[in-house]
Order: C-alpha cells, then sequence, then structure tokens
C-alpha cells in the first residue's frame, strides 16, 4: 500500500527542520520524495550547509567509516577518490546532494532556534528564531518538527584552560589563522580527533606535547586511492558499487560480536584485541612508549579509532607524550601531577563533545508544558530514538539510543528518516493533527535497550560519553543496523495516539 500525501482537503503538513548536515538533509529530501512534500524550511546555525562535516576543519579531518557507506543509499557518489575520504571531500559531496534537490532555497542559514514549544490548541509548535547576521527575531509556526542538530556539535572545554593565555582552540573550532610553523604545540586530549591531528601537524610544528587521560584502542587504516578504473567500474558496470557497498556493510555488522560480552562470541574478541595488540606492537618499538599508550580497559567499551599514521607520528622525537593529569595552568605553562610543567606556545583541546547535556534548559517544551531537558535529565525515554511521549508531531534524527560503534550512522538516519515519513503519512490518511508516542511505547523500548546492554561492554565499568552519569548506555543502539531497520519497518499504529484535525477548531488552524 502507498503512502498518503496529502490530507483529504489537498494541504500537506508545514514542517521545521532544525539543523542541515546530513540528518537535516535527509529529512528534506524524504519529504520531497516520497511525499512530494515541499512546505518545509531548515533552520541552519552556520553560514553553510554541513554539519560536522562543515564545522570541523581541522588538519588531517577525516571519516573513519569507508566512503562506500559513508553516503546516501539514495545518492551514490562513484567519485571518492581514497577509501576513507577527507572532510573537504565530504562535505562537497553534502553541497552536491543539496544542489541537486534545490536544499539551498529552502534553508535560512545563520539563523537558529532558539526554542521550541508545543502549542496543544493549535496542535502546532512555535519555534523562536534570531537571524545571526541582522539580528531579526521572530516566530514561526510548524504542523511537524524535525531535529536534526545532531549529538556532537557542542565542544567541551574544560575550564581549567579558560587560564591559558596563549592562542588556544578546540578542535572543532580550528584557528586557522594561526601558523603552527615552529611553534611549541600542546594538543590534550586522545580521542578520534587528536588521533588524526596529531599526524597531520607534527611534522610542522617544532615541538608537540601530547596529553592523554587513557589510552585508545587503535586498529589499521588502509586508505588506498581510487583509481580511474574502479571509479569507471562502480559507474558504468551494472551491480559493481552495488555489491562492493553491501560487501562492506555487512562486513561492517560482522563487528558487531567484538563488542558482546557473551561466550559465544569470545574468539571475535580475542582476535580483535589480537589484532589491536600486534598492530600496537609492530608500530611502537619503544616499550615505554608502547605502556603508555596500551588501554587498561576492555575492548570496544570506548570508541575505536582507525589510523595507520598516529603511532609512527608519537615515535618522532619533537613529541612528547604525557600521561600524568594536568593539575594547573597559569600563563602559558601547564603544571602536571608528576611536577613535571610545559610552556608551550599554542593549546590544542581536543576534549570532545556535551553528549550527555547537549539539549538545553528551556530548549524545548513539549506536552503539558514540560520541558525535556527536567523531564529526560541524563535519561531520555524515547520511542527508538525517533519521537517520545512528550513530543507530539517532533521526530529526533540521530537521537538518543541510536550511535554505533561498527557501521555508518547514516543509515540509521536514513531508517529514523523512513519511520517519520510513515508516521506523517499515517497522520494525513487518519487526518490527525498531531500524533505521539504512548508512553508505555517509549517504556518498553527504554528497558529493552537497558536489559539488552548489560550483555554489551559498553555497560562495563569504563566511563565514556555513551554512558549517563549512573552507568546506562543513552548514546549508542544495542544491535545491528539490520536489527534496527527490521524493527521499524512498518509502522505500528498501536504504539501512537493522535488527535484528529476535526477537534481543532478551523479559525484556530488557520
Amino acid at each position: 500500500m502507498g503512502l498518503t500525501k496529502t490530507y483529504k482537503d489537498g494541504t500537506t503538513p508545514i514542517v521545521c527542520i532544525i539543523g542541515s548536515g546530513f540528518s537535516g538533509m535527509c529529512a528534506a529530501i524524504r519529504l520531497q520524495t516520497q511525499l512530494n512534500l515541499k512546505t518545509y524550511t531548515i533552520f541552519e546555525l552556520e553560514p553553510e550547509l554541513g554539519g560536522t562535516w562543515w564545522s570541523n576543519t581541522y588538519p588531517g579531518c577525516a571519516c573513519d567509516v569507508k566512503s562506500i557507506n559513508y553516503q546516501f543509499s539514495f545518492e551514490p557518489n562513484y567519485e571518492w577518490s581514497t577509501t576513507y575520504a577527507g572532510q573537504q571531500e565530504i562535505w562537497e559531496y553534502q553541497r552536491q546532494v543539496a544542489k541537486k534537490y534545490n536544499l539551498y532555497e529552502k534553508i535560512r542559514f545563520r539563523t537558529e532556534v532558539t526554542h521550541a514549544e508545543w502549542h496543544e490548541e493549535l496542535q502546532q509548535w512555535v519555534l523562536d528564531w534570531i537571524n545571526h547576521n541582522t539580528g531579526e527575531t521572530g516566530q514561526t509556526n510548524a504542523d511537524i518538527v524535525f531535529s536534526g542538530m545532531g549529538p556532537l556539535r557542542i565542544p567541551q572545554i574544560p575550564k581549567q584552560f579558560e587560564a591559558f593565555e596563549g592562542p588556544k582552540w578546540h578542535t572543532a573550532q580550528w584557528n586557522h589563522d594561526y601558523d603552527l610553523t615552529g611553534k611549541h604545540v600542546a594538543v590534550v586530549g586522545s580521542g578520534a580527533s587528536s588521533i588524526q591531528v596529531v599526524p597531520a601537524i607534527v611534522d610542522k610544528v617544532k615541538k608537540l606535547e601530547f596529553y592523554q587521560r587513557s589510552a585508545t584502542y587503535i586498529i589499521p587504516r588502509r586508505n588506498v586511492s581510487n583509481s580511474a578504473f574502479w571509479k569507471f567500474l562502480f559507474k558504468h558496470i551494472p551491480f559493481v558499487h552495488f555489491l562492493y557497498y553491501k560487501l562492506t556493510y555487512w562486513s561492517n555488522e560482522s563487528i558487531i560480536r567484538i563488542f558482546s560480552t557473551k561466550w559465544q562470541h569470545a574468539l571475535t574478541r580475542r582476535v580483535a584485541m589480537l589484532l589491536a595488540w600486534s598492530y600496537r606492537f609492530y608500530q611502537i618499538r619503544d616499550k615505554q612508549l608502547r605502556a603508555k599508550m596500551t588501554p587498561n580497559y576492555i575492548l570496544g567499551c570506548r570508541r575505536i579509532v582507525v589510523s595507520s599514521d598516529f603511532y609512527p607520528a608519537l615515535a618522532r622525537k619533537n613529541v612528547c607524550v604525557h600521561t600524568a593529569t594536568i593539575k594547573d595552568v597559569k600563563g602559558r605553562t601547564l603544571k602536571l601531577s608528576d611536577g613535571s610543567r610545559q610552556e608551550v606556545d599554542a593549546l590544542v583541546l581536543a576534549t570532545g563533545f556535551h553528549v550527555k547535556d547537549s539539549l538545553a534548559e528551556g530548549f524545548v517544551i513539549g506536552k503539558d508544558k514540560c520541558d525535556l531537558f527536567k523531564v529526560w535529565g541524563q535519561d531520555p525515554k524515547t520511542y527508538y530514538g525517533i519521537t517520545s511521549a512528550e513530543t507530539p508531531n517532533m521526530f529526533f534524527l540521530l537521537g538518543p539510543n541510536t550511535g554505533l560503534g561498527h557501521n555508518s550512522v547514516l543509515f540509521m538516519i536514513e531508517t529514523a528518516c523512513e519511520y517519520a515519513i510513515m508516521t506523517i503519512s499515517h497522520m494525513m490518511d487518519k487526518n490527525l493533527s498531531s500524533i505521539q508516542a504512548t508512553p508505555k511505547a517509549c517504556k518498553d523500548f527504554v528497558d529493552e535497550v537497558e536489559e539488552k546492554m548489560k550483555g554489551m561492554v559498553w555497560s562495563s565499568n569504563c566511563k565514556s560519553w555513551y554512558q549517563n552519569e549512573q552507568g546506562k548506555v543513552t548514546a549508542l543502539w544495542w544491535s545491528t543496523c539490520t536489527h534496527y531497520w527490521w524493527r521499524l519497518r512498518k509502522f505500528r499504529p498501536q504504539h501512537f495516539v493522535g488527535v484528529q484535525r476535526s477537534k481543532v477548531p478551523a479559525a484556530i488552524r488557520a
């Protein structure tokens, strides 16, 4: 049975999309192509689309998922230059797709949504916004809202570094005006960003101080150039690109077993640990440095990073690795817990993002005037990370418990968009002004995730941004992408309740 594309009176909902990264783009394109709906507006804080791939421009910035899987399934790119695409190439892909679907005409750049509130009497969301170019403020009413802001958008900058008097910046806010050539530079953090930054700048700086609280599991990154021959095959020979895409996808799906603590997956875990250990042993010959770079926690409970140039970069003579805690910052000097001090010219913070508290207090006011920040706290209760009982007609993309540790999040974005489209179609078919997940459906999902996570490494004692303060995993999906798709392949009306349009006075709707 096909999708219903309009209400019975021929009208379509007014839709607002917050954010123009991959999530916002996917929502807009699917509204156009599947519902033929063009009554939507995209609000974007930045002067360009792209989300994280516009904001993050630090040296070495690239995707750690293979390019063949880091693209929309409905918009294959046959021209990826390498196995793992860099930031600039990914952003150019986003721009090409946006131009094809005329998304630029729908985006209000430098316009920040500051507040979103559900009005029961209107059966609409009212969005407050400000244009940062002109200072203009206003309100927009929307029947449906997509939140495509993403969890990795607000840089986390520890307060202790505010005292640093020299040039300093977060990797997501890279200062391209400052020349690192011949400088004494400090890089704080040992996650994916720093593992990409360090090799990219080590040849330029005079000396590099690298500070890490804990080591990261790293596996080889075989990043080869895609030849003209392969590009030709992808573009012109039927099924070659599709088969390679599926082969890579299923290869990634099989990796989920290394995150399981069940006995039947023990061999897979041991093989993965052996790979990481042998790679570290092969690339780091210095025993003391190797000891510093050996993680003291279970494989997979934190993000596993792919890199083939990080370990060699740390072995350079102009690099010093510190594992002692930074206790104090005065002027341009960093004092460590082991008593050592380093005076540096510039400070680079690869200290991650505010994931657990990325939703600001008072930003979303849902049904019955509830503040989503207060209702959720650090324990969001959603329906498959897509919507919640407190937010009628609002859909989250890359919402709680939809992140991944083994495959491409673009698959999760597309799956969530498909379900949102089915929900909107159901609304129009049943002539509903609003629809929301039932509290029971949300509770059942959250309870199942919590139970399933007990058999995964992410629930172990090691702390990560995957967990909230109580150790509950709120960022990741517990199984394969295929399992997530299977659960959401059909719309389940029994998990939702709605309000008939006839119950909303026509004068108010108008």
